[in-house]
Parts: structure tokens; sequence; C-alpha cells
């Protein structure tokens, strides 16, 4: 009994000595660093030489910071979080993110974002630009005609004094005939 009752003091003993070490060092690390004669005394240049010349060109600053010490890892990171720093890209989240400014076009009903054209309507009138540069023919692209140019469909009469493009289908209701007068109107 009095055997475990010494080895009981004597590891209490140690583990309260280590333990006001530890205590001492963390009160100390919070008053500041250490005053600069300590961090002169560990620097290697710190003892001036003796053949060294007494007018030499390096000052006392040179051989202060000689032995600094510089901040370097206390741990060497792991293999995954290595590799997670080096392959991951910033921005990932986007993808797996809702969209919340997508909203139904106005005209056909599909639905496109906000603030961009509808992928449906422009496909049309894409489909209509490519049937009226058709119905030109290779002629107008290259010889233009002085007077102004006018696309008729059916059932419709056209202006005089214009040059006139037929074509023979109805025109379409989200292509008006007011749109292309000059006016407007």
């Amino acid at each position: 009994m009095a055997s475990s009752m010494r080895s009981f003091t004597l590891s209490f003993n140690k583990r309260f000595t280590k333990a006001l070490t530890n205590l001492r060092f963390i009160i100390e690390s919070f008053r500041g660093p250490p005053s600069g004669a300590l961090a002169i005394l560990g620097s290697p240049s710190s003892v001036p030489s003796q053949t060294s010349n007494q007018h030499s060109s390096t000052s006392i600053l040179d051989s202060i910071f000689d032995g600094m010490l510089y901040a370097v890892p206390k741990f060497r990171r792991s293999l995954e979080k290595r590799q997670f720093r080096k392959h991951r890209f910033s921005g990932f989240m986007e993808h797996g993110t809702p969209k919340t400014n997508i909203v139904p076009c106005l005209e056909c009903g599909n639905f496109k974002e906000k603030g961009h054209l509808c992928e449906h309507c422009y496909n049309r009138v894409r489909a209509e630009t490519n049937d009226m540069q058709a119905k030109m023919g290779d002629d107008l692209k290259f010889d233009v005609p002085r007077s102004e140019m006018e696309f008729v469909y059916e059932n419709e009469k056209p202006t005089q004094g214009t040059y006139v493009v037929k074509m023979t289908k109805p025109r379409p209701d989200w292509f008006p005939r007011r749109l292309l007068n000059k006016t407007g109107s």
C-alpha cells in the first residue's frame, strides 16, 4: 500500500510540475515577444569577430537579423488535405444551386432565363428570316435595289414605289406589317 501511495505521489508531482511549466509558458506568451537581448544571444553572428576591421561597412542591424527564425509550419499537412487544397476549385457549388431567374416567355409560354431571349421564339424568327433571304435570291444580296424593299405575304397589297418580295404563305402573328415601317405606325 505504501509503494502504491509513493508511486501515486511521484506521478502526481511530475504531472503537477509539467502543468505548471505549461501554464508559465502560456502566461509568458501573452506578455509579448522576448526581449531583444534574447534574440541577439541566439544569433550566430552576435559576437563580432576579432579579425574584422573596426570600420567595416556592415552595421549592427545586419548582424541582428542574420539569426532570425522565420515562421514555418509546425506539422506537415496530411496527404488528403494537400490533395484537397491542390485540386479543389472555387465556385463548385454554383452548379448545384437551383436557378431562381427562370420565367415563362410571354409570347409562346416556354421557359427562359429572365433578361434573355426565348430560344423557341428565336428559332422561329431565324427560320422566318432564312425564308425571307431565300425568297430574295442571290441577286439582291450583291445588287441592292435603289428603292425601299417590302415583303408582301398572302392577302396583302404592296405599296407603290417599293421593291416587292412576295412570300407564298400568310404573315405570322408575331411579325406585324407595321414593324417594317420607318415610323413604326
